[in-house]
C-alpha cells in the first residue's frame, strides 16, 4: 500500500462487487490490450506517425469492441459517439490529431454507484477535455468521495478504476 493512497479509497476499491471484477478482466483480457498496442504507435499529441494499414485496422478493430462493448450495456449513444469520432480521424488521416468531443458529449455525468466506461482520446484521466493525447480507455465504478475536513460525503464522486489502458493504471497507482 502507497502513502498516498487513502484508506476510504482502499475501502471502495475492496468493495468492488465481483460481476465488475469480471467485466474489468474481461476488457483487460481483451480490448485493453488493443487500446495499449495502438497507444503505442502515437505521439504524444496523438497523432500516428507514418500510419500504415495495420494501424488502421487495429483501429477499426478497437473501434467495433468499443462499440459492441457499449450496446452489450444498452449504451448506444455512446457507441455511436465512438463510432462517429472514429470515422472522422480515419478521414482526417492517422497523422492528424485526434477529437473525440462527441464521445466526451456522450458520457454520462459522475453519479456514485454507478461505472463509467471511457474508450477515446483527448478525454483526460478525469473525463475532462484535453487537446490531442494518446487513446484512452477505462472502466471505473464512482463512489461519493468524503469531504477532507468533515469527513460527510464530497461534492462529486470521484472513480475508482476498475480496469484501464496505460494512462489510467499509471494514475491509479500514483494515489
Amino acid at each position: 500500500m502507497s502513502a498516498r493512497t487513502p484508506r476510504r479509497e482502499l475501502a471502495i476499491a475492496a468493495a468492488i462487487p465481483e460481476y465488475l471484477r469480471a467485466e474489468g478482466a474481461v476488457l483487460t483480457d481483451s480490448l485493453i490490450p488493443l487500446v495499449n498496442r495502438f497507444r503505442a504507435r502515437q505521439s504524444d499529441d496523438g497523432t500516428v506517425p507514418a500510419p500504415d494499414e495495420a494501424d488502421r485496422a487495429l483501429l477499426l478493430r478497437i473501434r467495433q469492441e468499443g462499440a459492441a462493448w457499449y450496446r452489450r450495456h444498452a449504451l448506444d449513444e455512446q457507441a455511436a459517439a465512438l463510432e462517429a469520432d472514429i470515422d472522422g480521424w480515419l478521414a482526417a488521416g492517422l497523422d492528424s490529431r485526434p477529437h473525440f468531443g462527441r464521445s466526451r458529449a456522450a458520457l454520462p455525468g459522475p453519479v456514485a454507484g454507478e461505472t463509467v466506461f471511457l474508450l477515446g482520446s483527448d478525454l483526460g484521466v478525469d473525463g475532462g477535455p484535453t487537446a490531442g493525447g494518446r487513446l484512452e480507455c477505462g472502466f471505473a465504478l464512482y463512489e461519493q468521495a468524503p469531504a477532507a475536513e468533515s469527513g460527510r460525503p464530497g461534492d462529486a464522486p470521484v472513480h475508482v478504476l476498475i480496469a484501464g489502458s496505460e494512462v489510467f493504471a499509471s494514475a491509479a497507482a500514483g494515489r
